[in-house]
């Protein structure tokens, strides 16, 4: 069990350069694989990576309750959030824009830090998803999809889960291996189509407006391969 103590925090590394502490997830690997259902109690989810709460930059550094946590499979980034809200808002499915209306959770992957090409998925309590290709600045193709992306939730009395899969090997054709960048966010609505909302990440981006669609919002990400 020892090749796992690491891994199961966020290590937080200290750059040469701006003398500031960058967050670094390792993201650890378990023999197994899990059925999509939306309850993380599986011993592997007991193994994995783990963030505690996301940060809101745009209102005095606020945290939520979220739980973010992740590992790898011999085929799969195998990811989740536990997320406690109180104003739940979903919106009606009509197309994949629908998703970014309404509560959210997201990742973001690339392979570099110039945002040059990356990829990105929204997604809903109700397991909708939006997912596009990116290059900076904000230059979307939504017509782009993950080919391999799973989702899984469930809706509670404190807020949702979602439980999801993204095939590595998609990943890697996409350009995303060790080491590469990761952003972990999160919207909430205060309600249906209202101007109120709060936007949580990983980390603080240091932008005087919200925004994750930058470089500073990304931190580093690690998987721990399977030993052979």
């Amino acid at each position: 069990m020892s090749r796992y103590i690491l891994s199961f925090t966020i290590v937080l590394l200290l750059s040469s350069c701006s003398k500031s502490i960058q967050p670094r997830l390792v993201i650890p690997f378990s023999e197994n694989e899990i059925t999509l259902d939306g309850q993380i109690d599986s011993q592997e989810w007991g193994q994995a990576a783990y963030i505690e709460h996301l940060i809101a930059p745009w209102e005095n550094n606020s945290t939520d309750k979220t739980e973010f946590k992740a590992f790898v499979s011999d085929h799969y980034f195998n990811f989740s959030f536990q997320v406690s809200d109180l104003t739940l808002v979903t919106i009606p499915f009509e197309k994949e824009l629908s998703v970014a209306a309404g509560d959210r959770v997201e990742l973001f992957f690339s392979n570099n830090k110039t945002l040059k090409k990356y990829y990105c998925v929204e997604m809903d309590p109700n397991g909708n998803v939006l997912d596009y290709a990116a290059k900076f600045y904000r230059d979307f193709s939504e017509a782009w999809d993950f080919e391999s992306i799973k989702v899984a939730t469930k809706i509670t009395e404190a807020g949702y889960v979602l439980e999801g899969r993204i095939a590595l090997e998609e990943l890697k054709e996409l350009g995303i291996s060790n080491p590469f960048y990761l952003g972990i966010f999160r919207a909430d609505f205060k309600k249906p189509h209202g101007k109120a909302v709060s936007w949580y990440s990983w980390i603080n981006p240091n932008n005087p407006t919200p925004d994750f669609h930058i470089s500073s919002a990304f931190g580093e990400a690690e998987f721990i391969e399977k030993t052979k």
